[in-house]
């Protein structure tokens, strides 16, 4: 299993690649900014919900409930990608 720092460094890349991509959709759909603003809102909020659930584990010291809490979060992280993607075909 990978480690806790490395899981927390893949959020935090993808957070910031996912706003800078929002960033990016502001540049060329200007009309479109609130919306970009309220995308970039809403990853920061899953961003730090993650982090939390990170740092706060369920499952005590099971390590089955441990691996299914950590295995939970990685497959959240996708959530964070489908906020842009939804975001896209919006514009």
């Amino acid at each position: 299993m990978a480690s806790i720092k490395e899981l927390k460094d893949d959020i935090n890349y993808i957070t910031y690649d996912l706003i800078n991509e929002c960033f990016t959709y502001k540049n060329y759909h200007p009309e479109k900014d609130g919306e970009a603003d309220k995308m970039i809102r809403e990853i920061i909020k899953l961003r730090n919900e993650l982090i939390a659930r990170i740092n706060h584990p369920e499952g005590g010291e099971d390590r089955k409930k441990l691996r299914a809490h950590f295995n939970k979060i990685r497959s959240d992280l996708g959530k964070l990608v489908k906020l842009v993607e939804d975001l896209g075909q919006h514009g």
